[in-house]
C-alpha cells in the first residue's frame, strides 16, 4: 500500500480532502492545458462520484459521469450528462471538460482510456472506487495482478491526485513541471490546392492544415486512395470530416459510404463534417438514432454509416480505424471502391500499431497518398494523462530490437503474472511481441492476460530476454459462457465434448525478426507439455487468418470447425484447430474434425462460398485419420457421360455433377484434399466444382487464363477417375 503524504485528517476529512483537490485543480489549470488523473477511494464509491461531480461541475462548468445503473439515479443531480459503464462507442465520439467514472466493481481499462481520450486540455478524469484494501479492479475472481500493477502505476504519473475521502489521506498528489504549448494553428497556412480558406481555418492544427491540403491535391490529380495515420486523438477523423466537407461542397460527390468498427467510431468525423458544412454555408441536415449521428445528407450528397460487413462502395467510400475492420475485409473494399480514403489509429485506443498499419497501406490502391497527423488536437503535446495512460496500458506497444542470435540458452516456461506485474520493461516486451498477432488490441487485452484466472501466459526467453509468447486460457463445460469457446465449438459435433477438459491458445506470436526459426513451434511444444501435465485433454486455438493455418497443421492440429459466417469485425470465417490429448479428447477432435470436413465439402457453395479458393482448400486439406465412408456411387448415366468426357466427346462442364461427386468421394475417404493433385489444380476444382465460382471469377482471382483453369479442371477429372479406377 503507498505511504501516504498526508496523514489523516479526523473530522476535517470531507472539507480537507474537498479543500486539497481544489487548490490541485486550481495549480492543474494554471499549467496551460494539461490533463490530470483524479482516484478516489470510498466506503461509497457513488458518494465519491457525487462529490467529485459537484466539484469539477464547479470548477469546468460540465462534468461527464459514467456509472452503473443503479448508481445513476444518486448521481443525476450533480451530473451534466449521464452514461453507463458499457457505453464506450457512446463516449469515442464527444468531448468534454471532465469524466467522472463510478466504478465499485470492475475497472475495464477500455473505459478509462476512452474516456480519457475525450476530455480537452486542462480537464480531468477522475474514478471514484473503493477502499484501496478491498479495491478489486479485476473483478472478484482475478489474482491480483491488475490490482498491483495499477498501484505501481499510479506512482508514476506525473499529474495525479490520489486520496481516501473516508480516511481523510492523500496517498499522492503530482503535477506537471512547466507550462503546456499548444501546437501550431492553421493561421497563415498558405494552401497549394483550391481548398477552401475557410475550411483550412477550421483545422484544429498547422499538420491538419498541411495535411488537409495534401489530400485536396491528391484527389484533384485523381489520386485513387488516401491513407492518414498517426495515434489516437491527432485529430484523424476530423481531418477525413473535413475533407467530406470539401467534397460535398465541391459538388464531387453524391452517396458516400462511410465505415469503422462501431457508429461510436465515426461520431468524431461526423460532428467535424457538420461543423465544416454550417462553416461553409452549406445547407445540410444531420440523421441520428439512439443519440448517435449516423448520416450527414444535403440537396446533392448524403454521407452514411454503415457496419463494415454491410458496406457497398461508392464513388468515395470513407474508412475510420481501417486496421480493425481486418486485411481481408478491407481488400474486398479496395478492390471495388474507385476511390478510398482510409484513416488509421497507430497507438491509442483501437490502435493496431506499426505493423498493421503497413498492411493497410500496402492494401490501399495506388496513386495512394499516406499523410501522418503528429499534433494532439484535444490537448497539448506531452500530456501527462496521454503518457500515463500509454505507457499504463502499453498503447504505444512495439516490438524491441532482437536479441543477439544464436543464444547461449533458449528456455521456455510460464510466467509469475503477480511477479511480472512488478517488471514494467519484461511487461511491455512481452505486450510489444504478442500484440503482432491481432489486427486490434485493446486496453482490455493487457488487464486479460494479467489477471484472469483461467489465462495462463508462457514465454521463450532467448538469455533471459522474450522472443516468443503465447497467452492461453482454460476452458471447460464450467467456464463461464463468455470465456467458453472451444467446448462449445466442439460439441457442435460431438455429445462427450462437455465431459472435456482443455485449453486454447488465445494468441501466440514470434518476435518479427525472428520467425521462420521453429521459435514458435518450440513454445507451441511446451504449452502442450503444460496441458499434458494438467492431464488435459485437448489444445485448440480459434483465429481468422488461413494463412496461419500451415503452423497448426504442422504441429498435428486439425480442423474442427469453421464459421458459417465471416465475423463482423474483419470479414474473415473464424477458424478452429485442436490437438487431442487423451483418449476422449482424441474421440471428440476427429469426430469435430470429419463433421467439419463433410459440411465444407457439402456448404461449400452456400456458407463458404466467400473464401477465397486458397483459404478453403487450405482448410479442406484435412488428414488420413479422418477418411470416412464414401457419400455415394455414380448411376449408370454418370458413368456414361463420364466416359465420354474422358474420350473428349464432352467438355468437363456437361459432367460437372460427376466431377463434384468423384471430388466429394475422394476427399472423404482419403481424409482431404492433398495429394496427388498439384496445388493450383486443387483451389481451380475446389472453387469451381465445390464453391460453385464462375470460370472467369476463378481465372482473374488466380491471374490465370480462362484455358488453364479448363485445362485444370479436365487434369483433375482424369486423375480422380483414375484413383477410383472408373
Amino acid at each position: 500500500m503507498p505511504r501516504a503524504l498526508h496523514g489523516p485528517l479526523g473530522q476535517r476529512a470531507v472539507a480537507g480532502i474537498t479543500a486539497v483537490l481544489r487548490s490541485w485543480l486550481e495549480e492543474l489549470q494554471a499549467t496551460g492545458g494539461y490533463r490530470g488523473l483524479v482516484v478516489l477511494h470510498s466506503v461509497s464509491p457513488v458518494y465519491a462520484g457525487s462529490l467529485l461531480a459537484r466539484i469539477l461541475r464547479d470548477v469546468y462548468g460540465d462534468v461527464l459521469c459514467v456509472a452503473p445503473h443503479e448508481a445513476r439515479k444518486p448521481l443525476r443531480g450533480d451530473c451534466s450528462r449521464l452514461e453507463s459503464l458499457g457505453a464506450i462507442d457512446r463516449l469515442l465520439g464527444t468531448e468534454n471538460s471532465s469524466v467522472v467514472l463510478v466504478v465499485p466493481r470492475l475497472l475495464r481499462p477500455n473505459l478509462l482510456a476512452a474516456a480519457a481520450e475525450t476530455v480537452r486540455g486542462g480537464g480531468v478524469v477522475a474514478l471514484a472506487v473503493p477502499p484501496l484494501g478491498e479495491w478489486r479492479p479485476g473483478g472478484d475472481e482475478s489474482i491480483g495482478a491488475y490490482r498491483r500493477y495499477l498501484v505501481n502505476r499510479l506512482g508514476t504519473a506525473r499529474a495525479l491526485f490520489w486520496a481516501d475521502y473516508d480516511a481523510g489521506i492523500v496517498y499522492r498528489q503530482a503535477l506537471p513541471s512547466g507550462r503546456a504549448q499548444a501546437p501550431p494553428g492553421p493561421e497563415g497556412y498558405r494552401a497549394r490546392s483550391p481548398v477552401h480558406r475557410r475550411l483550412l481555418e477550421a483545422a484544429a492544427t498547422l499538420d491538419q492544415a498541411r495535411a488537409l491540403d495534401e489530400i485536396v491535391l491528391h484527389i484533384r490529380r485523381r489520386g485513387r486512395s488516401v491513407l492518414v495515420t498517426g495515434d489516437r486523438g491527432r485529430g484523424k477523423s476530423g481531418l477525413l470530416g473535413l475533407v467530406a466537407a470539401y467534397l460535398a461542397a465541391s459538388h464531387m460527390v453524391g452517396f458516400v459510404p462511410v465505415t469503422a468498427p462501431s457508429p461510436g467510431s465515426v461520431q468524431g468525423f461526423f460532428r467535424v463534417l457538420d461543423a465544416a458544412l454550417a462553416r461553409l454555408g452549406v445547407r445540410y441536415w444531420t440523421i441520428e438514432r439512439g443519440g448517435l449521428v449516423l448520416g450527414v445528407a444535403g440537396p446533392w450528397f448524403h454521407f452514411r454509416y454503415h457496419t463494415p460487413d454491410r458496406v457497398e462502395p461508392g464513388a468515395f467510400t470513407i474508412v475510420d480505424e481501417a486496421a480493425a475492420l481486418g486485411p481481408m475485409r478491407l481488400r474486398r473494399l479496395a478492390s471495388r471502391s474507385p476511390r478510398l480514403l482510409a484513416a488509421t489509429t497507430i497507438h491509442g485506443y483501437e490502435g493496431s500499431g506499426r505493423v498493421l498499419a503497413k498492411i493497410v497501406e500496402a492494401i490501399l490502391p495506388e496513386p495512394r497518398l499516406v499523410v501522418g497527423l503528429e499534433y494532439p488536437v484535444r490537448y497539448p503535446p506531452g500530456d501527462p494523462l496521454e503518457e500515463w495512460l500509454y505507457e499504463t496500458f502499453v498503447l504505444r506497444a512495439e516490438v524491441p530490437p532482437p536479441p543477439r542470435w544464436p543464444p547461449g540458452r533458449l528456455e521456455a516456461l510460464e510466467l509469475d503474472r503477480v511477479r511480472l506485474a512488478d517488471d514494467y520493461t519484461l511487461l511491455s516486451r512481452i505486450y510489444g511481441i504478442l500484440v503482432q498477432a491481432h489486427y486490434r488490441n485493446e486496453p482490455d487485452d493487457l488487464a486479460l492476460i494479467l489477471d484472469a484466472p483461467h489465462h495462463r501466459l508462457y514465454a521463450l526467453l532467448a538469455d533471459g530476454t522474450p522472443v516468443a509468447v503465447a497467452d492461453a486460457s482454460l476452458e471447460d463445460w464450467g467456464t463461464a459462457y463468455e470465456a467458453r469457446i472451444m467446448p462449445d465449438l466442439l460439441a457442435q459435433a460431438s455429445p462427450s465434448a462437455n465431459r472435456t477438459r482443455g485449453m486454447r491458445v488465445v494468441r501466440i506470436a514470434v518476435h518479427p525478426g525472428l520467425q521462420r526459426r521453429g521459435l514458435g513451434t518450440r513454445l507451441l511444444r511446451h504449452v502442450e507439455e503444460q496441458a499434458r501435465g494438467m492431464e488435459l485433454d485437448w489444445l485448440g486455438a480459434v483465429f481468422g487468418q488461413p494463412d496461419v493455418l500451415g503452423f497448426w497443421r504442422r504441429n498435428c492440429f486439425y480442423v474442427v470447425y469453421v464459421s458459417p459466417l465471416p465475423s463482423k469485425a474483419t470479414g474473415e470465417h473464424n477458424i478452429a484447430v485442436a490437438k487431442p490429448l487423451s483418449g476422449l479428447g482424441e474421440e471428440v477432435v476427429l469426430t469435430a474434425a470429419r463433421d467439419t470436413l463433410r459440411k465444407l465439402l457439402l456448404a461449400g457453395h452456400s456458407l463458404y462460398r466467400g473464401l477465397t479458393a486458397e483459404a478453403y482448400t487450405a482448410v479442406l486439406e484435412g488428414a488420413p485419420e479422418l477418411a470416412q465412408q464414401p457419400l455415394a456411387g455414380l448411376t449408370e448415366e454418370q458413368q456414361h457421360r463420364l466416359s465420354r468426357a474422358l474420350e473428349g466427346q464432352l467438355d468437363v462442364e456437361a459432367v460437372l455433377d460427376v466431377l463434384w461427386l468423384l471430388l466429394v468421394n475422394h476427399v472423404l475417404t482419403s481424409g482431404g484434399l492433398r495429394e496427388p493433385f498439384e496445388e493450383k489444380d486443387r483451389w481451380i476444382v475446389a472453387a469451381r466444382v465445390l464453391q460453385g465460382k464462375t470460370m472467369s471469377d476463378i481465372a482473374a482471382g488466380l491471374h490465370i487464363s480462362l484455358q488453364e483453369a479448363r485445362e485444370s479442371l479436365r487434369r483433375v477429372l482424369e486423375q480422380l477417375a483414375a484413383i477410383q479406377h472408373l
